[in-house]
C-alpha cells in the first residue's frame, strides 16, 4: 500500500512557518517590548529600573524572538527540502529568512517580514486565502495607561517657599530643594508599571494561541498530507521543540514577567502611600509655620541665631514651638527617606529576577538543526538526543521561576516593614 504525500503541500507547510515567523512572531513581540517592556512608569527613584527594562531585559527578549524566527524559517527551509525530495519544484531557492527579508534582523529591532515572493503579503495563509495552513490569529488587547502618580495628593500651595528654606537652612538633604528631596523621588506611576504586567500576561496568551495553530497544522499536514514514519517523526519534532518546547517557554515567562511588573506596582505603591501621608504630615506643620511665623523666616532667623540659642518670641511667634515645629518636619523627612531606601530596593531585587528572560533565550538554542526530513530515523535521533536537554532546560526555567518568586516575597517583606513602622 502506497502512503500518501503530496509534495506541494509539504512545502506549502514549510511557506506557512515563515509566515508564523515574519508575520506573527514580530506582533507578540512588539507587544512583548513596547508595552511589556516600557520604562513608562518607572520615574523617580524607579527610574533606573526602568533603564535596565527597557534595555538590557528588552534586548534579550529581541534575541528570543529573533532566535524563534531563524528556528522556524530554517525548519520550514528543511521542509521545502525534503517536499524537492519526492518531486516538488520550488522557484524560488533562496532561504526564508532571504526571502521574507529577515536576514537583517538585530536583536535590538523587531524584525517584520514584507511577504515570502508570492506577491500577497502573507494573505494566502488566512481563511480566504489558497493555503490550507493558516497562521495564528492572535488575540492582542489594548494596554491602558492612566496617567496617575504617587505624587498626585501632595499640595504644597502657599507653603513651598517655606519648606525650602528648611532644606537650606538645615541641610535636610545635601542642598536639595523640598521638591527634589522628597516629591520627585515620588513621580513613578504604579498604573502604567502594572500595565506592562497586563501586556506580559497578554504575551503569555497569544503564545499559547500559537502553540496550539502551529499543533493543529502540523496534525492536518501529517494526518492529511503526508503519511509514514517521517511524517510521525516531523509532527513529533513540532510537538517536543516548538509547541512544549520554545513556545510554552514563552507562555510560562510572559505569566512570570507579569507577576514580576504587578509586584513592583503594588508594592512601591504600598510604600508610596506611606511616604505620602509622612510628607502630608510635613506640608501640614510648614502650612502652620506660613501662617503664623512668616516674620522670622529668613533673614530674622539669621539675627535670632547669632544673638541667643533661643529668645522667646519674635514678631509675636514662640521661637521654641518654631523650632520644635521644624525639627518634626526634619524628623520625619528622615523617616521618608528610609522609605525611599525600600523603593531603592525594589531596583536592584528585581534587575536579577528580569534577568531570568535569559531562560527564554536558552530555550530557543536547545532547538536543534534538523538533517534531512526524510529520514524519520535520523529525525528521532535527533529529538532523542536533544529531548533531554531540552528538559533540563524547562527544568530551569521552573526552577528560576521559583527563586524569582523569593524575590518577589522580598518585596511584600519591604513593604510590611515599611507599614509596620509607619504605624
Amino acid at each position: 500500500m502506497s502512503l500518501t504525500v503530496h509534495e506541494d503541500q509539504i512545502a506549502d507547510f514549510g511557506l506557512y512557518l515563515s509566515t508564523e515567523a515574519a508575520h506573527v512572531l514580530p506582533k507578540i513581540e512588539q507587544l512583548a517590548r513596547d508595552e511589556g517592556m516600557s520604562d513608562h512608569g518607572f520615574n523617580g527613584l524607579l527610574e533606573p529600573l526602568g533603564e535596565i527594562v527597557n534595555g538590557e531585559a528588552s534586548v534579550l527578549v529581541g534575541t528570543a524572538f529573533s532566535l524563534m524566527q531563524r528556528k522556524l524559517c530554517e525548519l520550514g527551509d528543511a521542509l521545502i527540502d525534503v517536499a524537492g525530495e519526492y518531486g516538488h519544484v520550488e522557484e524560488d531557492n533562496r532561504s526564508l529568512i532571504e526571502r521574507n527579508s529577515l536576514s537583517g534582523d538585530t536583536d535590538e529591532d523587531i524584525g517584520t517580514g514584507t511577504g515570502y515572493g508570492y506577491g500577497d503579503n502573507y494573505d494566502r495563509h488566512t481563511e480566504l486565502g489558497t493555503s490550507k495552513f493558516h497562521y495564528t490569529e492572535l488575540d492582542i488587547t489594548d494596554i491602558g495607561r492612566d496617567d496617575t502618580s504617587y505624587s498626585d495628593d501632595l499640595d504644597t500651595g502657599g507653603v513651598l517657599s517655606v519648606l525650602d528654606w528648611i532644606w537650606t537652612e538645615f541641610d535636610v538633604d545635601g542642598g536639595k530643594g523640598f521638591t527634589d528631596s522628597l516629591i520627585s523621588p515620588l513621580a513613578g506611576n504604579y498604573n502604567s508599571i502594572a500595565a506592562n504586567g497586563d501586556a506580559w500576561r497578554n504575551v503569555g496568551t497569544n503564545f499559547g494561541l500559537l502553540a496550539a495553530n502551529l499543533g493543529s497544522n502540523a496534525a492536518t499536514l501529517a494526518a492529511e498530507h503526508w503519511e509514514g514514519e517521517a511524517a510521525s517523526a516531523f509532527e513529533q519534532f513540532v510537538d517536543v521543540f516548538w509547541q512544549k518546547g520554545a513556545v510554552w517557554a514563552g507562555e510560562q515567562l510572559g505569566e512570570f514577567v507579569a507577576q514580576g511588573f504587578e509586584k513592583i506596582s503594588e508594592v512601591s505603591q504600598r510604600i508610596a502611600e506611606i511616604a505620602i501621608d509622612a510628607i502630608n504630615v510635613i506640608i501640614k506643620t510648614a502650612r502652620r509655620i506660613a501662617t503664623k511665623a512668616v516674620p522670622v523666616i529668613g533673614w530674622a532667623w539669621t539675627a535670632i541665631e547669632s544673638a541667643s540659642k533661643w529668645v522667646g518670641k519674635v514678631f509675636g511667634v514662640d521661637i521654641d514651638d518654631l523650632y520644635d515645629d521644624i525639627v518634626d518636619i526634619i524628623d520625619t523627612a528622615k523617616a521618608v527617606f528610609a522609605l525611599f531606601e525600600s523603593i531603592e530596593t525594589i531596583v536592584s531585587t528585581m534587575e536579577e529576577y528580569f534577568a531570568t528572560l535569559q531562560e527564554l533565550v536558552a530555550t530557543v538554542e536547545s532547538i536543534p538543526e534538523i538533517g534531512s526530513l526524510s529520514d524519520a530515523a535520523s529525525t528521532a535521533g535527533t529529538i532523542t538526543e536533544h529531548a533531554d536537554a531540552l528538559g533540563e532546560q524547562k527544568e530551569t526555567i521552573e526552577e528560576e521561576s521559583d527563586k524569582a518568586d523569593d524575590a518577589l516575597a522580598e518585596l511584600d517583606d519591604l513593604a510590611n516593614e515599611a507599614e509596620e513602622k509607619a504605624s
